[in-house]
C-alpha cells in the first residue's frame, strides 16, 4: 500500500512539474508512466562545445550528448543495470552507458553531428528495460524541447538586435559601484531594475547577487568566480581581483537561452 501511494505521489509531482510556470514546458521532464511499477525516465541534451551546456540546437562539428536518469517506479531508486537506448528518427539506435558525467551519474551516449546529418527537427525517444519493468521518454512536441540540426552557414550567421555589454573605453575609477546586484530574468535576457546589463562592484567587498524570473524559469552563473544560482534567490560572494566576468543563464529556457547574458565588472 505504501509503495502504491508513493508511486501515485511521484506521478502527481511529475505532472505538476511539467505544467508549472503558467504552462511553460521544460526540456527535462519524464515521459508518461502508463502503469504502476514502470521505469521513470528523465533526461536532457547538452552540447559538447564549450562544456556541457544544455542545448537543443546543434550544427556540424558538435556532438549531442544525451543524458538520462532511470528510476525504479516503486522505490524511486536509480537503476544502474538496465538496457537503455536512444531511438532517432533517422532510424539509428544508440546504446547508452551508465557512468559519471560531470558531478552526477547518468545514462549517457554521444551522437556526432556531421555535414551529412539532415537539417531540421531530429526526433527521438529513450527506452529502458530492467527485469520486468519498462519505460519510455519522449520530449514534448514544442520547439524548446525538440532537437534541431542547422547547417554551418546558419550557425555562423551573426545574431541580430543583441549588443554585447562592454566597459571598453570607460574610466573604471570613476564608475559608480553597487555591491547589491539585482538581476531580472525574462525570455530571453538578463537586465537590472533600470534595464542595465553591465554591473559594477568593488573588489574585496561582499557582493549580494539576487535573481528574479519575471518570465520563464532561469538560473545564473558568474563565469570565472564560482558563483551560481540554479533558480530565483540570493547568494553572497566576495570578488578578490578586478576583472570582467560574464553572467549566463544556466537553466535551459528555450531557443534564446544562449542570448541570456550580462556582465559583472569588478573594479579596484
Amino acid at each position: 500500500m505504501k509503495k502504491m501511494l508513493f508511486a501515485s505521489m511521484l506521478m502527481l509531482l511529475i505532472v505538476l512539474a511539467a505544467c508549472s510556470n503558467d504552462g511553460d514546458e521544460q526540456v527535462s521532464v519524464t515521459a508518461d508512466v502508463n502503469e504502476l511499477g514502470s521505469l521513470v525516465i528523465t533526461g536532457d541534451t547538452v552540447t559538447e562545445q564549450g562544456g556541457c551546456v544544455l542545448a537543443s540546437r546543434f550544427s556540424p562539428g558538435d556532438k549531442i550528448i544525451f543524458r538520462n536518469n532511470v528510476l525504479d517506479g516503486l522505490t524511486n531508486e536509480q537503476v544502474k543495470d538496465a538496457k537503455v537506448q536512444v531511438h532517432l528518427s533517422t532510424g539509428e539506435t544508440l546504446d547508452m552507458q551508465y557512468g559519471k558525467h560531470g558531478d552526477d551519474n547518468f545514462w549517457v551516449v554521444a551522437y556526432p553531428v556531421t555535414k551529412d546529418t539532415p537539417t531540421g527537427t531530429l526526433n527521438y525517444t529513450v527506452t529502458a528495460e530492467y527485469e520486468e519493468q519498462k519505460g519510455e521518454f519522449k520530449p514534448f512536441n514544442v520547439a524548446p524541447s525538440l532537437l534541431t540540426i542547422v547547417s554551418e552557414e546558419v550557425s555562423a550567421a551573426p545574431k541580430e538586435d543583441k549588443e554585447e555589454p562592454t566597459s571598453e573605453g570607460e574610466d573604471l575609477a570613476a564608475v559608480e559601484t553597487n555591491q547589491k546586484v539585482d538581476i531580472i530574468g525574462k525570455n530571453f535576457e538578463f537586465h537590472g531594475p533600470n534595464g542595465e546589463q553591465t554591473f559594477y562592484v568593488k573588489a574585496g567587498e561582499e557582493v549580494t547577487l539576487s535573481l528574479k524570473s519575471d518570465e520563464g524559469l532561469h538560473g545564473i552563473t558568474v563565469e570565472g568566480l564560482d558563483v551560481k544560482l540554479d533558480k530565483d534567490g540570493t547568494t553572497k560572494f566576495t570578488p578578490e581581483k578586478a576583472g570582467e566576468f560574464n553572467m549566463v543563464c544556466n537553466v535551459f529556457c528555450g531557443a534564446g537561452h544562449g542570448d541570456m547574458t550580462a556582465k559583472l565588472v569588478v573594479v579596484q
